[in-house]
């Protein structure tokens, strides 16, 4: 003799709330997963560091002293460019910009006859405003043929991101169980 959801106490109940976290877990959870990497991830700018390693300090003077890999008010900003996509069960977090790879991994960049014009015209303001520092700092740069850019990774694999996507579900599962 099998059993009916008749014969059990709160069978239906329970039924319904199993359904109703498949659904979360198949429509709702990737989108808070989204969600929560950016958070999680525009948060390293906030920290200047990676999960719970800091950043290397700039090598180079600055005029203004701000925040490591953040703009200057142009709204351009790299933090601000992180998002997310969900394709079936594929989750993935990208930037668009296209100068966002070389920070995140590291590398060496050619300098372009754009960059040095504006190398020289920035050795000139530093020339101007009496800075000798930065004005060296600006001619080595526009001497140069190549320039190397510091890993400043800010997305990728995250211990501390999947323990808080975890939670996170875990708890929206219990809600779901226990309403």
């Amino acid at each position: 003799m099998g059993l009916d959801n008749q014969n059990i106490h709160g069978a239906d109940a329970m039924v319904a709330k199993l359904k109703a976290a498949k659904i979360y877990l198949q429509q709702d959870a990737p989108e808070v997963i989204g969600i929560e990497a950016v958070k999680h991830f525009k948060q390293n700018f906030a920290n200047e560091g990676f999960d719970n390693e800091k950043w290397a300090a700039r090598k180079t003077k600055t005029k203004l002293q701000r925040k490591i890999l953040t703009g200057q008010g142009s709204g351009d900003h790299l933090a601000d460019s992180i998002d997310y996509k969900v394709s079936g069960k594929i989750i993935t977090i990208y930037t668009d910009k296209i100068y966002g790879k070389i920070h995140n991994e590291g590398g060496k960049i050619t300098v372009t006859p754009q960059m040095k014009k504006y190398f020289w015209a920035m050795m000139y303001e530093a020339k101007e405003s009496g800075d000798a520092d930065l004005q060296q700092q600006y001619k080595c740069m526009a001497l140069a043929k190549e320039i190397t850019i510091q890993q400043r990774k800010f997305i990728g694999k995250s211990p501390v991101m999947m323990n808080k996507m975890i939670e996170k579900i875990k708890r929206d599962l219990m809600i779901i169980l226990n309403s």
